[in-house]
């Protein structure tokens, strides 16, 4: 069931959920306010007749609107429409420049695209209106508050949930200032902002849909349509949780007040039989939900017509419903019949037909056809027919939903919520390598079928990531000047910044002036941005050039010594893909029932040295994550983890399993003994930065080293958790100094008291080869963004010490390798789809090409002499002088040193790159 999708639409519409109010002083305003649209419109043409007649016309122009709005708060859209289309040619053909009058034209046009789904249209109208508002002077005005508004909605409607969050809440910051007391447009806000909350986070949504019911139904009686709407956002959240019967309680409640208030066919009538055979479906009351949405279709098809984003929505419900009845091709019409409703120039087709994927209305609702079309045909064939062609229209769907997630890609514009797409499109990558598994077993084309698999497997592995650092290459080499480079970063530090006072103030009687700050700058960002897209095209082209990596360029990237590891992990299965230059092969196997608890076992054993569980949790991950033998010519394995399996290092894996509990930890046949192992975020990111290394052209090869040594700062001791000393470090970086010295290459040092946030940041970065930090470093899995490295805090400046990732993301290196000799820095919040959100994350971004990390608190004496032995294997020897050779012997050699050879000492570091 995709609750997400569902949710999403509850709020695509602003009669429906979104409150959209703009009010003045007249009477008319006020019966306006109350919802008494009818009489309303009634007050509004007597006022327009005046002031006509009196020749003021701006006051005709907005009485003229307000009548159009209020037609599309009674669902008479395209009326309404038409009418403030018609005011806005007459404001333009009488040069009626007041910027209120024309922000309020584009205000309610933007209203009118919104309910009849074109949300392209509205976006771009609101946006309109905004700039008029700017125009004005004026601030926190009562209409500014209503854009910000109306904004808010169009943003969640394309699933921007952050943007849009930040356009609610500084629309309720705003109203919360001007209305000393409740007020109806306060309660919208908090209305608004459950919607957004309801996509993720449940317990939020409903403490903002009470606080919204309790004002409405004070100010504005129990039987009032805004107190309907609350009641339904408040059964759709209630439906997440799977309390249905109170959920079908609220919907009894939103039925009476639109019998009372409502005559006729009516969209909110509508919807709310959408919601009741939402709640049906999941009761699995199957015949009373087709009854109800039934219902639901046939009205909108009265209201809209055969073309609307609700239309497809209910399709795509009965579509879910007819294949829980076993109706398998009735469910494909559906969903078929739901694909061409949600685009509003082509025409129904057959069911083995698919469509162009341009002019939709609703890209969320469009995917979810999609995969509910896929997965019917899948189901039929296993189910019915057996044949071959309904594999192919199941395959032919998932592909062409993957290419709609490039699509949306596109218009994501804040990281989270593209990650938010990564997990969301996961499935359709699941779908995608079983499927293609599955027909490889039946056909003669059995190889054609495990590429596509690995297709897939690879579009599931940081897409996000690759297309974060594809816009920045794009930007480097699309002839952008240098000056809009340096404005385009200072925009993204200012947002860093206050993203980070965000997280550190939650609560705070700052953050409803920080927020405003981050919305201003993302909106400077997000417009700034589109223009580079306009006046730069070659920005454009090379940002959104499709960029995966084909299975043929990765096999052609791969030495004859060195193999590629990435698996794919379901819900019961392993799918463990072993990729040689010259070979594919697939393994499916099952997946053990207790396979996370062995992941977290393993790590926790060599945490609290439980060698005993070490030993099994190590053995069954091996079986587990290698289920076939590799070839004898292989020694480098560059892995792709997937999940959680970023967390540990297959390093420690053992290829036999042992049961003498008495064997040293030196004995033991772990993975290292046998391979050089790196890792990966993807095939596509491991080819391009292979192809990238073997054409580095660095300045130099100098190399940065940084150690604050001590941390006895007052800054430091004002933390929660104390930092230690590390006096290790100190001879850590004498001893790497002198190995570059003798090398005779560039070396600088910042340590201890130089070792400043300010004196990194003055130094050319983009000049070293070799960045070496050895400090500590601290990750933050719940917010991302407070992950730092700790440098020394400098007391003439704003600089506090602490490097946080998002001003990490905004430094420009070009360093062959970054050494994060600190404590967990490989670690961070881990995203379905994406991996690992940290500081490996945020240097790989900023333009490491390699990168080595830790994956758990390191002893300071070990880690000294590790990385000591590292840069001497990869400066001194000729056979070591890659990284993950030269890492490997570092490793061996404190394995065989009865003091350090625990897992603990040598396995935390690992090698992101080759």
């Amino acid at each position: 069931m995709r609750y997400i999708l569902v949710l999403t639409a509850l709020g695509l519409w602003s009669t429906l959920y979104g409150q959209n109010e703009s009010t003045d002083q007249s009477y008319a305003d006020d019966v306006f306010d109350q919802g008494n649209y009818k009489e309303a419109i009634n007050e509004f043409e007597k006022t327009s007749i005046y002031y006509k007649s009196n020749g003021e016309f701006v006051q005709y122009a907005f009485a003229n609107l307000k009548i159009a709005e209020c037609n599309i708060r009674l669902g008479q859209t395209n009326e309404g429409l038409e009418l403030g289309q018609n005011t806005l040619e007459y404001i333009q053909a009488t040069n009626l420049t007041d910027p209120n009058l024309l922000a309020e034209a584009y205000n309610v046009i933007g209203d009118g695209y919104l309910n009849i789904g074109r949300n392209d249209q509205a976006l771009e109208n609101l946006q309109k209106s905004l700039e008029q508002f700017k125009l004005t002077n004026l601030k926190e005005t009562k209409k500014l508050a209503s854009c910000y508004n109306d904004l808010g909605i169009v943003y969640w409607n394309n699933s921007n949930n952050n943007l849009a969050l930040q356009y609610h809440q500084n629309a309720l910051s705003i109203r919360k200032k001007i209305y000393t007391t409740e007020h109806v447009e306060i309660a919208d806000s908090y209305n608004n902002i459950g919607l957004v909350y309801s996509t993720y986070s449940y317990n939020k949504a409903n403490v903002n849909f009470k606080k919204a019911l309790e004002s409405y139904e004070k100010i504005l009686g129990s039987n009032h349509q805004k107190v309907a709407r609350c009641y339904n956002n408040l059964a759709l959240v209630s439906d997440k949780q799977k309390d249905y019967d109170q959920a079908l309680e609220y919907l009894d409640k939103v039925l009476i007040i639109w019998n009372n208030t409502l005559d006729g066919e009516h969209p909110n009538k509508a919807f709310t039989y959408v919601s009741i055979g939402n709640v049906l479906y999941n009761k699995e009351e199957l015949e009373l939900a087709i009854l109800n949405l039934e219902k639901a279709l046939k009205s909108y098809h009265v209201l809209y017509g055969d073309k609307h984003p609700e239309i497809s929505k209910i399709l795509n419900l009965l579509g879910r419903v007819n294949r829980d009845k076993g109706n398998f091709v009735e469910s494909i019409h559906n969903y078929q019949k739901g694909i061409y409703a949600n685009l509003f120039d082509q025409e129904l087709t057959e069911i083995y037909s698919n469509p162009a994927l341009k002019n939709y209305y609703n890209a969320d609702y469009l995917l979810e056809s999609l995969q509910g079309k896929a997965d019917a045909f899948e189901t039929l064939h296993y189910n019915k027919t057996l044949k071959k062609r309904d594999l192919l229209a199941s395959l032919e769907c998932l592909e062409l939903a993957d290419k709609l997630v490039t699509k949306i890609r596109k218009i994501r514009l804040s990281e989270k919520d593209k990650l938010s797409l990564s997990a969301t499109a996961s499935k359709i990558y699941q779908r995608g390598v079983e499927l293609c598994y599955g027909i490889s077993e039946v056909t003669m084309n059995k190889k054609f079928y495990l590429e596509k698999a690995f297709v897939f497997v690879e579009r599931s592995k940081s897409s996000t990531l690759l297309s974060a650092i594809q816009d920045t290459n794009a930007k480097q080499f699309s002839g952008i000047p240098n000056e809009l480079l340096k404005k385009e970063k200072n925009i993204k530090n200012d947002i860093a910044f206050f993203e980070r006072k965000l997280a550190e103030n939650s609560g705070d009687s700052q953050e409803k002036i920080i927020r405003g700050k981050l919305l201003s700058l993302n909106s400077n960002y997000n417009s700034f941005i589109k223009d580079l897209e306009n006046q730069y095209p070659r920005y454009y082209n090379l940002k959104f050039n499709e960029n995966q990596i084909s299975l043929k360029e990765l096999q052609n990237s791969l030495e004859e010594q060195s193999m590629l590891i990435t698996h794919f992990i379901t819900e019961d299965r392993i799918f463990c893909f072993y990729v040689t230059n010259d070979r594919l092969q697939i393994y499916n196997i099952s997946k053990l029932k207790m396979f996370n608890n062995y992941i977290s076992g393993l790590r926790n054993s060599i945490k609290y040295d439980s060698k005993k569980h070490f030993l099994q949790s190590a053995s069954v991950l091996f079986e587990q994550l290698f289920p076939a033998k590799i070839t004898s010519k292989i020694t480098n394995l560059i892995v792709v983890p997937e999940g959680n399996l970023a967390t540990i290092p297959f390093e420690v894996l053992l290829s036999n399993e042992i049961e003498d509990l008495a064997l040293d930890y030196d004995q033991l046949p772990y993975l290292i003994k046998k391979y050089n192992i790196s890792y990966d975020n993807s095939a596509t990111l491991y080819s391009q930065r292979k192809e990238e290394i073997e054409g580095y052209q660095g300045e130099t090869e100098d190399i940065l080293l940084v150690a604050p040594v001590n941390f006895k700062d007052e800054y430091y001791a004002n933390m929660t958790s104390k930092l230690n000393d590390l006096p290790g470090s100190k001879n850590e970086i004498n001893e790497i100094e002198f190995l570059f010295k003798s090398k005779e290459h560039g070396i600088k040092i910042l340590i201890d008291k130089s070792a400043t946030e300010t004196g990194f940041k003055k130094e050319e970065l983009h000049k070293y080869k070799y960045l070496h930090f050895a400090t500590h470093g601290m990750v933050n899995e719940s917010k991302p963004e407070l992950s730092r490295i700790f440098l020394r805090p400098s007391y003439d400046d704003v600089e506090d010490g602490s490097l946080y990732s998002g001003e990490i993301y905004n430094i420009d290196i070009h360093a062959d390798l970054v050494c994060l000799s600190a404590c967990q820095t490989g670690l961070g919040q881990l995203s379905k789809g994406e991996g690992i959100i940290g500081l490996s994350r945020a240097l790989l971004y900023a333009g490491a090409e390699n990168l080595i990390v830790s994956l758990w608190t390191v002893s300071d004496n070990s880690t000294s002499e590790l990385m000591i032995d590292f840069y001497h294997n990869h400066l001194y020897s000729d056979h070591y002088n890659t990284f993950s050779g030269a890492l490997r012997k570092a490793k061996l050699k404190l394995i065989n040193n009865r003091e350090y050879s625990k897992p603990y000492y040598w396995a935390p570091f690992i090698l992101i790159g080759e």
